[in-house]
């Protein structure tokens, strides 16, 4: 007897081999939190580099454009909870949205060894509660989340630096994302990227993709794909004039890119007011 809708909420526990990686850009409208269980990884979220180990979390806000990559030759284990604004409805009402959703601002998280079993057992209770659903686990299942959600709010309070800092690589490839998220309405280069990096291009392109998970044009695309589809469904501008402030001369070259990566033309996902 299935009460929660799988688009309102989800977890599911996951074992890896060594080999498997992140292959798609991710975006969805719903916020994540992935705890690792076992082994290493690194996460790029909007523009930041994030390197988990075990007991560590991420939380991932809805729309953040983000890949993972394992960085450990063994397999690796994690679990996922997926959660809507309208499953987390209640909680906001009690407490504020902003402050909910606080730890998403920070999103990664070191979980102290002695609280990884109280947060063991939190995600277990879930995991049962969605796999066994009768007409209690829907109220169970919010108890569950709402008491780790705040839980993350109060380790966030007490983060003492335990999580693990980038090398001097990963140092320059977060700058240049960065760089790109905040310029990507002006013509971005290869060159221009690599120069915030202080590497060569070619250099760069090679190091890009292997860091983030994404090829400097692809991300370029995404990030201004992210504003533009804001843009399609938050204002009445035209098409053409949503190309040019996010970048694109040619809108008609804007529409074939839409149409690639988001799989729906433009005026489409206008339409249909962002479903696809």
């Amino acid at each position: 007897m299935n009460n929660v809708p799988d688009h309102q909420f989800s977890i599911s526990q996951i074992k890896r081999n060594a080999n498997f990686n992140m292959k798609e850009t991710h975006v969805h409208p719903h916020y994540e939190i992935f705890y690792l269980l076992s082994g290493k990884c690194r996460f790029f979220i909007n523009h930041s580099i994030y390197v988990l180990k075990k007991g560590d979390i991420i939380a991932i806000e809805k729309g953040a454009l983000h890949k993972s990559a394992y960085l450990e030759v063994k397999s690796h284990e994690r679990i996922v909870i997926n959660f809507t604004d309208q499953f987390a409805g209640p909680l906001y009402d009690e407490f504020g949205k902003e402050l909910v959703l606080k730890c998403f601002r920070n999103p990664h998280m070191t979980i102290p060894a002695s609280r990884r079993e109280y947060v063991d057992d939190l995600m277990r209770k879930m995991e049962l509660e969605y796999k066994t659903q009768d007409m209690f686990s829907e109220r169970l299942l919010k108890n569950h989340l709402y008491e780790l959600l705040i839980f993350l709010i109060r380790c966030q309070e007490f983060q003492y630096n335990a999580i693990e800092e980038l090398d001097a690589a990963d140092e320059a490839i977060q700058r240049a994302a960065k760089y790109i998220c905040m310029n990507f309405h002006n013509p971005i280069t290869l060159a221009d990227a690599a120069k915030q990096a202080n590497m060569s291009p070619s250099f760069f392109s090679r190091k890009f993709k292997r860091t983030t998970g994404f090829g400097f044009k692809e991300y370029l695309n995404n990030v201004r794909l992210r504003e533009a589809s804001a843009l399609l469904l938050e204002t009445n501008d035209s098409i053409t004039d949503i190309a040019l402030r996010c970048g694109y001369n040619d809108s008609n070259y804007f529409g074939d890119v839409f149409k690639r990566i988001k799989g729906i033309p433009p005026y489409l996902y206008r339409k249909n007011k962002g479903m696809m």
